[in-house]
């Protein structure tokens, strides 16, 4: 019996995760559902119902209008599980095209649901963002201290690493600045990986994807912001604590340069 295949992209939070699901859903054979792992868990109510509904999808319509959206909403309830609604979701975007060959949720968390993935073909995209660009977010969003900020995502980035090593599950790693700084290079790569065709419009997912997200970062229904792929080094210019940040820093180094620059992309000239 064949499979559907499904693509996980998954990351620490705040890694690039929902402007590749928006790039990738511009191929007619992806569908991006964004975040969906965290409408069918049924546990945070600002997803469901009539809050669900009144979302708005990257299609450009409300969930409740959306062409897969509107007929899920009413099923998503606070007594769902991954198990078995989100197949639901699945096909719901294959009911979209017959031109469909994968699905992929943008879930940063989504290893944590592979027990309900045993009827899927599962292939995952592994996405680590740089551990300086990362704390410097990371600061500004949860207020964090650099110490706590650094270990955070060193217990992250290693989690995911060791729980894709142990599942066997085919992988893509990349770097969230390889995606940024060379996105053209990085998504022909996926592409060649995912055997569907390289589309120019992947470079300006805005207005050109089709995937549906009504959850994950909300700067992709932001036309200036999601116009383009484009990398934000703002935390260079940072001189918060310099020293103690390159001392923490060094010492999550191998693991960065193994997990974000592993295609080595940035080396090349061109």
């Amino acid at each position: 019996m064949t499979r559907n295949k499904l693509i996980l992209v998954v990351g620490a939070a705040h890694s690039g995760t929902t402007i590749l699901d928006a790039a990738l859903g511009v191929s007619p054979h992806v569908v991006g559902v964004g975040e969906a792992l965290r409408l069918t868990e049924g546990g945070n109510p600002g997803h469901l119902g009539e809050a669900g509904a009144a979302r708005v999808c990257t299609c450009g319509a409300r969930a409740g209008d959306c062409p897969l959206w509107s007929a899920l909403i009413p099923h998503l309830t606070s007594g769902v599980t991954v198990a078995t609604h989100f197949p639901l979701v699945d096909a719901a975007a294959r009911g979209l095209s017959s031109d469909v060959h994968y699905v992929l949720d943008s879930s940063p968390n989504a290893l944590d649901y592979l027990d309900a993935f045993g009827a899927f073909d599962v292939r995952v995209l592994h996405v680590t963002r740089d551990v300086r660009s990362w704390v410097a977010s990371r600061r500004r969003r949860k207020g964090d201290n650099l110490v706590s900020a650094h270990l955070a995502w060193l217990r992250t980035v290693t989690r995911i690493d060791a729980t894709l090593t142990s599942s066997g599950l085919p992988q893509f790693r990349l770097g969230y600045e390889e995606l940024a700084l060379r996105p053209r290079e990085v998504l022909g790569m996926i592409c060649d990986w995912l055997d569907v065709r390289f589309d120019e419009g992947m470079l300006t997912p805005f207005g050109n994807t089709g995937s549906h997200i009504i959850t994950g970062n909300s700067s992709i229904r932001n036309r200036r912001l999601a116009a383009s792929i484009r990398y934000d080094g703002s935390w260079m210019a940072s001189d918060d604590f310099p020293l103690a940040s390159a001392f923490l820093s060094s010492l999550c180094a191998r693991t960065n340069r193994r997990l974000v620059y592993s295609n080595d992309l940035l080396k090349r000239r061109g």
